[in-house]
């Protein structure tokens, strides 16, 4: 920031501490090095702040600042240093039966390869792929070393050959044993018993939070291993886990800002919207959904807010092209309100340069007006998601920062505790005799965050452990 924003190259941890074998500590640093270095941090935050202050006034983002960020930092702070159990037997447990279904697979993979290979050299599988086994390579993308065996890659190439499928599985269990089921014991904290990840306000471009060190945001909850990962994450004795999540708060918010009649109609009959989108596409009445066709229609809700087009939905949703291309059409005819707005929101970004959400925050998408096609039909996406996506991480922050008022002022220590936060979704430690009353209060505090055109829903559910709760 001091060089982007002043011109000006700060001492920086490397030149103070060396790189590699020959790293020092801080204590073993020169005194004249270490006086530089701190009080180039003091004095270029103290300039930053006069001219970054003046920017957040300029750009109008001071009152997201001050009301929303930064009094976000001591929920966060509160969230890191609570910590969330864990349950090391459950995972150590799990971890063994998921070694031998990646060794069932593996031998597998091996009988139709014909030959033992390393499934995770990307050049070994390129060749068993592409040439031992001769799939068609149409439309894979080329990286500098030759065909691309990546996830997007894999999924075009699915049908053409059993080995695919048992590769794509094989990958997912490697990843979420290595990510989750194997370190997760291993990052405990000696001192409290307790797992704590690190919460980041200035990560994700929409504004979202994200977690690190673990990331506990990506373990796939419509996965049975991800539900099963889940069940690892316990409450304390005397307690139950409490989570509350906003009802698709994405497609609310879609229905508010495109202003589309029929979208809000639903919503505000407390119609399933899936259903009703499936319904009004198809021309059939609510009762003739069938499951099929309502889980083609929750993908085209979704990938309409993400800017997807029929090639996306097509893999998304598992369908030809023809019907994604006819569906993606019939959905604009039916919500016009929605394809104005996707249009206006496009062209707002081309003109200002970025996209913007109800409390005021700003992504610059400069390649919007890119010549490129590819570059600029990403950007478009993004301009169409940021408002929506964005909206909806403001408004979880907004409600984080109430809670946290409410359990300071109203509980004693340790009776209430926020621990998650994963996207819609919050998750308390409550002492057993509370559960049912907070999460009234909890509930309230989060509906009422925004007056929207349709209601903020939130579901409330409750357990003794992350992969197992019941609604309350």
């Amino acid at each position: 920031m001091a060089f982007s924003q002043l011109n000006f190259q700060k001492i920086s941890k490397e030149d103070l501490l060396g790189r590699g074998r020959e790293k020092i500590t801080f204590a073993a640093a020169s005194l004249e090095k270490l006086y530089v270095y701190s009080c180039e941090d003091a004095d270029f935050t103290n300039r930053l702040v006069k001219k970054l202050t003046l920017e957040l006034k300029k750009q109008k983002l001071i009152k997201l600042f001050e009301e929303i960020e930064m009094p976000l930092v001591l929920v966060l702070a509160a969230m890191e240093t609570n910590g969330i159990k864990i349950d090391k037997e459950l995972l150590a447990d799990l971890g063994k039966e998921v070694d031998k279904r990646i060794s069932r697979l593996v031998k597998k993979i091996y009988e139709l390869a014909g030959l033992e290979f390393n499934i995770n050299s990307t050049q070994q599988l390129r060749e068993v792929l592409f040439e031992k086994l001769a799939i068609p390579a149409l439309g894979i993308s080329k990286n500098k070393t030759g065909l691309s065996t990546g996830a997007d890659e894999l999924i075009k190439l699915k049908g053409q050959h059993p080995i695919i499928e048992l590769i794509q599985e094989y990958r997912e269990l490697a990843k979420l044993s290595t990510t989750y089921i194997k370190s997760l014991p291993r990052l405990i904290s000696e001192k409290t018993g307790r797992l704590h990840t690190n919460f980041n306000q200035t990560v994700a471009a929409t504004g979202r939070l994200s977690s690190t060190e673990p990331n506990l945001q990506n373990i796939p909850i419509r996965a049975e291993l991800g539900r099963e990962i889940r069940k690892a994450f316990i409450a304390a004795e005397g307690y139950k886990l409490l989570a509350l999540d906003y009802s698709q708060i994405e497609l609310r918010l879609a229905a508010h800002m495109s202003g589309d009649k029929k979208l809000i109609a639903a919503f505000n009959q407390g119609e399933d919207i899936h259903t009703s989108t499936a319904a009004e596409i198809n021309q059939i009445s609510l009762a003739e959904v069938t499951p099929e066709l309502r889980r083609e229609a929750k993908a085209i809700n979704f990938g309409v807010l993400y800017g997807q087009g029929p090639h996306g939905l097509s893999q998304n949703a598992d369908i030809p092209y023809v019907r994604a291309k006819e569906f993606i059409d019939k959905y604009f005819l039916v919500y016009q309100g929605v394809k104005k707005f996707v249009d206006e929101t496009i062209e707002l970004a081309r003109g200002c340069g970025y996209a913007e959400t109800l409390f005021g925050r700003r992504r610059f998408l400069p390649e919007i007006n890119s010549s490129v096609p590819q570059i600029r039909k990403a950007a478009e996406r993004m301009a169409i998601n940021t408002p929506i996506q964005g909206t909806g991480a403001d408004i979880i922050k907004a409600a984080m920062i109430g809670i946290q008022e409410l359990i300071n002022n109203k509980y004693q220590a340790g009776q209430v505790k926020m621990l998650l936060q994963v996207h819609d979704e919050l998750v308390f430690e409550v002492k057993n005799d509370l559960v049912k009353k907070i999460a009234a209060e909890i509930k309230e505090i989060m509906e009422a965050v925004i007056k929207l055109k349709v209601p903020l829903a939130v579901e409330a559910s409750a357990g003794d452990n992350w992969g197992e709760m019941e609604a309350i």
